[in-house]
């Protein structure tokens, strides 16, 4: 049985789905006013509840400045079939590496059109599952198969224009522990899970020790659903890899859907710059001992194994 937080998150969750038109971007409504019959919270209710809301908008971190713009590519976002929304540059070029993407409980890739056009538009193909429900990764990975049949299958708009060895994955809340699910599969070479929830929803413990490439873990300081002690710290303890675990000041659990996603948006484009296309300038925000995020006042750092 999924915790009644879960629940609480799946309700506030679709309504912020449902409050966009396809991927277009639209103010959160206004607040109802509250019930006079409505129960009391339970108190897992009440503490999921301190976390549901956009909230304002967060200050991106000045060291994520370079990586919170759009890149040179123009995008395209449209549903491909076989379960997968695809978010890609608009003209294929080259090769392209690629990013798997699970949402969170409740949320379609419509709630995350922002941070995925974005992350398309520096020249990753983003192949973002269909599923409210990521946490097995088993829809991830399905997305990696068709872009990889796609990728050899003559005629095809993605012919000979994947990198299928520069394969990485994220995601959000639950859809973040399906990154880690994903990133046992010995073709996923990198894994950023946003906010992972790793207690249940699919997630499969010891999970974190079976990776196959380093990983930027993300957290959020004021997160109540997916706390980040039972949640992510021990896939630092566990994992295999090295991992540079950072948790965002006074972020709560949504804010990577809020319409700029704060400060977790560009993080997982400079991690992915880094570690799929060798960006020197993303690299210098997690490598070194004076390394851009370490010294940033609104982020905590800890590493691992070399990370």
């Amino acid at each position: 049985m999924r915790p009644a937080f879960s629940l609480t998150l799946v309700a506030a969750a679709s309504a912020l789905v449902l409050s966009s038109a396809g991927f277009a971007q639209q103010p959160a409504p206004a607040p109802a006013a509250p019930s006079a019959t409505a129960p009391a919270a339970t108190p897992a209710q009440g503490q999921a509840g301190r976390g549901v809301g956009r909230g304002p908008p967060m200050a991106v971190s000045s060291a994520l400045a370079a990586f919170d713009k759009d890149g040179p590519l123009k995008t395209r976002g449209y549903d491909e079939g076989r379960g997968c929304t695809i978010f890609r540059p608009e003209t294929l070029t080259g090769k392209s590496p690629i990013v798997l993407w699970g949402n969170g409980t409740g949320v379609t890739p419509a709630g995350y059109a922002g941070m995925l056009n974005q992350l398309a538009s520096h020249g990753f193909v983003v192949a973002a599952a269909n599923t409210t429900n990521a946490g097995t990764a088993v829809e991830m990975l399905e997305c990696l198969k068709y872009l990889t049949e796609e990728n050899s299958r003559a005629g095809s708009r993605y012919e000979g224009k994947l990198d299928v060895s520069k394969v990485g994955a994220s995601g959000h809340s639950q859809g973040g522990g399906g990154a880690i699910m994903a990133g046992r599969d010995e073709r996923v070479k990198t894994t950023a899970p946003i906010q992972p929830y790793t207690l249940r929803l699919g997630y499969e413990a010891g999970a974190q020790t079976r990776q196959h490439g380093p990983m930027l873990l993300l957290s959020g300081g004021a997160d109540t659903i997916a706390r980040p002690e039972p949640n992510q710290k021990p896939v630092f303890d566990e994992a295999n890899v090295p991992v540079f675990w950072a948790t965002l000041a006074d972020a709560s659990h949504l804010v990577p859907m809020q319409p700029d996603s704060g400060s977790f948006r560009p993080a997982i484009i400079a991690w992915f710059r880094y570690q799929l296309m060798d960006d020197r300038q993303a690299a210098a925000l997690f490598t070194g001992p004076a390394c851009g995020l370490c010294t940033a006042s609104d982020w905590t750092v800890q590493r691992k194994g070399g990370a």
